[in-house]
């Protein structure tokens, strides 16, 4: 039997109308639709999102480990990825669906090697989706980049990585996955007074938080939807 196709989607940042017409159309019609839960998470952001668009395939979440552990995550990956072959295998068309860009620092950049490894005939389509740091830009009114500028997207969720930060002229700077290390990255970003600081967390969802204060962002809880965006003042 040939495989169902494999679509991968990116839903953006959890606003349904920021999907594109094709990854709806795509969602609305697939026989099986894969939505994305940590470990210690009741409900899957995704699946909402998705299911707002009443879709008629069957949602199966899988559930992806944050544990420190390297082998216990690539396990679970590997079952992931296994559950993902079985729909495929029975003929069905699976959508996996990731928040932000399907690329992006995204699980599917995770399982989507193990599939094709399994299944060499597998017939994949992507999908991409609008991105956090696009997200946050557009909803401060705020121009990201233009002319020559940089754009530099920095997963900074160590300590260690914030030490390290060096903000020059012409550069926007994108902190992501910034809950773990946030202290840290304060205490680095009031050292340089001339830094613009975006701050933001649940954008287009219910809870968006949206600030420039350095003593706001410390006085909020980490949250895992967050990110900042930093430049030099002109």
């Amino acid at each position: 039997m040939q495989p169902g196709v494999l679509y991968g989607i990116g839903i953006g940042p959890g606003d349904p109308e920021l999907l594109t017409l094709k990854a709806a159309r795509i969602l609305k019609s697939c026989d099986v639709i894969f939505t994305v839960v940590s470990a210690n998470a009741e409900d899957s952001v995704s699946e909402a999102i998705v299911r707002q668009l009443a879709p008629e395939g069957r949602f199966v979440r899988l559930v992806f480990s944050m544990a420190k552990d390297a082998q216990k995550r690539r396990l679970q990956v590997q079952d992931n990825a296994n559950s993902i072959i079985r729909e495929l295998e029975q003929g069905h068309d699976c959508v996996f669906t990731t928040l932000g860009d399907t690329l992006s620092y995204s699980t599917f950049g995770y399982i989507l090697p193990l599939l094709r490894t399994a299944l060499p005939e597998l017939k994949v389509e992507i999908v991409p989706g609008v991105t956090s740091w696009s997200t946050l830009a557009a909803r401060a009114g705020r121009v990201l980049v233009e002319n020559r500028e940089e754009l530099r997207v920095i997963p900074s969720f160590t300590r260690d990585a914030a030490e390290k930060l060096v903000f020059e002229p012409g550069v926007s700077y994108v902190l992501l996955k910034t809950y773990h290390s946030r202290d840290a990255l304060l205490k680095r970003l009031e050292r340089e007074p001339d830094l613009e600081v975006i701050y933001g967390e649940k954008l287009t969802q219910e809870g968006e938080y949206l600030t420039t204060s350095l003593k706001d962002i410390a006085s909020r809880a980490d949250t895992y939807l967050s990110l900042m965006l930093v430049r030099k003042k002109r």
